[in-house]
């Protein structure tokens, strides 16, 4: 089989996460391996764009403050036309007072404005008259263009030297001995310092070809079209505990209950339909929550993938045991909100930086993990459910 030898960093991945690394990579040699015909056509292509900073968890939160900053400086060269607009957001809960309020704090202590909302219409009016528990306004936050942000990814990457290579399918990981020296793929061999495996849903199997077992989950999620016009500059919203979003486009809203349902072996391309059931579910959520979208027109619109590790929390770095094998997955339904963060963060780490904003155990791929973990399989926490086990084998990622 053919060999092609040389490179600094293999990336296997073409989405935000892996081409914003190869972006953040300027000046090694890099190759860019993606399954599909161009990049970003799987997870990526099916995220709705909103920056949210205001979240469960620190990491998470860590991850979009440093993503919210970077986006507000974006150099022209690579993005001639802003992908990103300030928006704000309504953050609410409908049931529990207390839910975020160490993330709200969190937040003002690094001075972000999150601001308590009596009404959460007077920021958003199709939250006007809603029942809900609590309610911030973040008016800060971002909504961003997924495919132009990638655009200028690419364009930089390939602007300094990376080699994309589209239509190319990863088979296995190469090693010698424990040490990963590049990739098996259906177009011949690659060798390299390191292979980084930013491959979304597919992570996981092409982990096991190196003897590993890491546990990262794919789950399935529907986001459906409302057909009412947001008025000019509305925000998105988002209701936290009970699983509900809503995000303004030009003519219409993308809207989500924020189910969740395992789907593995993930099939290729990913996308798939949202069933009946998300219809139903989303009708009688946006009936109770937001009262300005009652009556709308729900359209059909998709499904996609979003892949988390049990704990919830990204999977970046080394591998401790692999040398040459690095990560940067497990990003869940944050690939916008965290991977720019996540692509600069292991930048650093790959050029032997260690930034104090976050600690790399905190994400290792080599972290204990629990054997059992909720999911939302409708999107309420209060409808959630316990799941575990081991991924069943597959033959390629």
């Amino acid at each position: 089989m053919a060999s092609s030898d040389g490179a600094d960093t293999i990336i296997v991945g073409a989405g935000l996460a892996g081409a914003g690394l190869a972006w953040h990579l300027a000046g090694q040699r890099r190759i860019v391996v993606e399954r599909a015909a161009a990049p970003g056509a799987e997870a990526s292509r099916d995220g709705v764009g909103m920056v949210r900073r205001l979240a469960e968890d620190p990491v998470e939160r860590a991850l979009a403050l440093r993503t919210s900053a970077w986006l507000r400086e974006l150099p022209g060269e690579d993005w001639p036309a802003p992908p990103v607009r300030q928006t704000g957001a309504v953050v609410a809960a409908a049931w529990d007072p207390t839910w975020l309020a160490d993330p709200v704090a969190h937040l003002r202590a690094r001075g972000v404005r999150v601001e308590a909302l009596d009404d959460p219409g007077e920021a958003a009016p199709i939250a006007r008259g809603a029942r809900l528990a609590r309610a911030w306004w973040v008016p800060d936050e971002l909504l961003v263009d997924p495919p132009a942000l990638l655009a200028g990814f690419v364009r930089g990457a390939v602007r300094t030297g990376a080699d994309l290579r589209c239509g190319v399918q990863a088979l296995a990981l190469l090693t010698e001995g424990d040490r990963v020296v590049g990739l098996r793929t259906d177009r011949g061999d690659l060798r390299a310092d390191r292979v980084v495996l930013a491959a979304g849903a597919w992570t996981s199997a092409l982990a096991r070809t190196a003897g590993l077992e890491r546990p990262l989950f794919p789950l399935r999620r529907s986001v459906l079209r409302a057909e009412v016009a947001p008025e000019a500059g509305a925000p998105w919203v988002w209701v936290d505990d009970a699983g509900l979003y809503a995000r303004p486009t030009d003519a219409a809203w993308w809207v989500s209950s924020c189910d969740e349902a395992i789907d593995w072996p993930p099939g290729f391309p990913s996308r798939g339909s949202a069933d009946g059931d998300a219809l139903d579910r989303a009708r009688t959520r946006i009936g109770a929550l937001l009262p300005g979208l009652r009556g709308a027109t729900l359209a059909a619109g998709w499904s996609g993938l979003r892949t988390f590790a049990p704990d919830r929390r990204p999977v970046l770095g080394p591998d401790p045991e692999r040398p040459g094998l690095w990560w940067l997955a497990g990003l869940g339904g944050s690939g916008v909100t965290c991977g720019a963060a996540a692509a600069a963060v292991v930048a650093d780490w790959i050029r032997g930086d260690a930034p104090a904003w976050l600690p790399q155990p905190l994400v290792s791929p080599a972290r204990a993990m629990p054997r059992r973990w909720p999911i939302r399989p409708d999107g309420a926490v209060d409808g959630s459910s316990l799941v575990g086990g081991t991924l069943p084998s597959v033959k390629t990622a």
